[in-house]
């Protein structure tokens, strides 16, 4: 049956001080006590109260993480988020706003009220009221994935230029010229960075660019199929031998596109996917992809974002601009090929 930090102490002839810095391991405590109190703890199924402490130290020891999706390339920023942050006895609340600036906004107010200690954002929306509340409550903040416009903060993000780039340096070794970019909503950062570097890469090599070959749409579930349809249907006019589709989702739905046009890669035409690591080895022939460290991406953010927090605890004035990069990298399957003669 769970006692209180009192019965136990009551319990071992001790102060509730004594038993309080010896759960903590806090202050000068002797190695017997604090063995004769931890069993105490575990016989009783104490639990500490984590709203009085948070009350008491002005600090819940909880970050807040939204993401637009809980699947694909953020399971595994969530994962390296969440290991992260246990290693720092800190503890996390999850949402997934899908998509939906409303939603996001609705989260960001609800971690507001959970008077989280620092949130850690994958923004989907182009208004930043709610987040501008947080920079004016002085609560620790960091973004990821997509880079709001027009407002100071942290920032860790991939090198979304570096990333086209390296797809077209690869298509360009295999002897690719007309190469087409489906890409997301360029209204977001990530989509225009992704797109700009595709742009920049295909002038290095001194390569026309059809600029119908490049296909802008919104994250949803089709964008991908209904942009490799359009592809396949123009393909006389606007001829291509190799396509980037520039995120997972837009990968998986392009791929299916291919395969119901009755196409297939790379005889066909090469493709390159991003995020498709496909360890299960679901696609077959295997994908050329773009890869994020998504683990490495979700520790830096909360080594980042503690930093902050801790600063913010000690009063250090701290530059809360700084941005991150982490650098993505290309893993080579059976999707790419070189150009047929």
């Amino acid at each position: 049956m769970a006692a209180n930090l009192k019965e136990i102490a009551e319990e071992l002839h001790l102060s509730i001080s004594t038993v309080s810095r010896a759960i903590n391991n806090t202050g000068r405590v002797s190695k017997e006590t604090r063995h004769m109190v931890m069993d105490a703890v575990k016989r009783h199924n104490y639990a500490p109260n984590r709203v009085a402490q948070s009350l008491r130290q002005k600090k819940t020891n909880i970050v807040g993480l939204i993401v637009p999706d809980i699947g694909d390339y953020f399971s595994e920023v969530i994962k390296g988020t969440e290991s992260e942050l246990s290693s720092n006895n800190y503890s996390m609340i999850l949402a997934d706003s899908h998509e939906d600036p409303i939603k996001e906004s609705n989260y960001i107010k609800l971690m507001y009220q959970s008077q989280v200690d620092g949130l850690i954002l994958a923004t989907v929306s182009d208004e930043f009221q709610w987040t501008r509340m947080y920079q004016s409550c002085n609560i620790p903040m960091i973004f990821f994935d997509n880079e709001p416009d027009g407002l100071e903060c942290n920032k860790v993000v991939l090198n979304n230029i570096k990333a086209t780039e390296i797809a077209v340096n690869h298509l360009v070794k295999l002897g690719h010229k007309n190469i087409a970019l489906i890409c997301g909503n360029t209204k977001e950062s990530t989509a225009r960075y992704r797109r700009n570097g595709f742009i920049e890469a295909m002038e290095k090599h001194n390569l026309d660019i059809d600029y119908s070959l490049i296909k802008e749409g919104l994250y949803y579930l089709d964008a991908g199929y209904s942009s490799m349809q359009d592809l396949i249907l123009n393909r006389n006019d606007h001829p291509f031998t190799a396509v980037i589709a520039s995120t997972y989702r837009l990968s998986c739905s392009a791929i299916h596109a291919i395969k119901d046009y009755g196409f297939s890669y790379p005889k066909d035409f090469s493709f390159v996917g991003f995020d498709m690591e496909d360890s299960n080895r679901l696609f077959s022939p295997s994908i050329t992809s773009v890869l994020q460290p998504g683990k490495q991406i979700g520790k830096l953010l909360v080594h980042r974002l503690l930093q902050s927090i801790e600063n913010s605890d000690s009063d250090i004035q701290e530059d809360n601009t700084a941005i991150s990069f982490v650098d993505p990298v290309i893993k080579l399957g059976e999707s790419t090929a070189f150009i047929k003669k």
